[in-house]
């Protein structure tokens, strides 16, 4: 019996030598096409069967789609794609923890957003109208 895992586990290492695996994006391709799918059932017990069919193709495709990248050969296409989805992912990342850092201040300070750059300026409340002055140029008068 233990031969058997060992040749099975031989045959998977020969499958995927050479091939991408399973990396971030693919796991996500996997694990959002699956919630896809199951919100597809969900669609039907409320009664929306044609969109419960679009959804479920929807879903069965990006599953494919994530285990064909898993098998692809050419690494450097799926890597470069890997790396756009990580770099994409840590961004919104960053972006929502600093929206919960403003969040958290939100009593103390206030947030605008500078209409030439676009970066979080934080004034100090209660102080009336003020000029507001950013780092770019662009200068705001505003309510605290």
């Amino acid at each position: 019996m233990r031969d058997f895992f060992y040749k099975i586990k031989d045959r998977l290492d020969r499958l995927f030598m050479g091939r991408q695996g399973m990396d971030e994006l693919s796991k996500a391709m996997f694990w959002g096409g699956l919630a896809v799918f199951i919100s597809a059932v969900l669609f039907v017990l409320i009664g929306l069967p044609r969109l419960a069919g679009l959804l479920e193709w929807f879903g069965i495709l990006t599953v494919i789609l994530a285990f064909v990248r898993a098998f692809s050969k050419d690494l450097t296409r799926r890597e470069s794609e890997n790396y756009l989805y990580l770099s994409y992912r840590a961004k919104k990342r960053t972006e929502l923890e600093a929206a919960k850092e403003r969040r958290r201040q939100s009593k103390e300070y206030k947030f605008f957003k500078c209409p030439g750059c676009h970066k979080w300026l934080r004034v100090p409340r209660g102080k009336g109208k003020i000029h507001i002055s950013c780092k770019c140029g662009y200068t705001l008068y505003r309510k605290t």
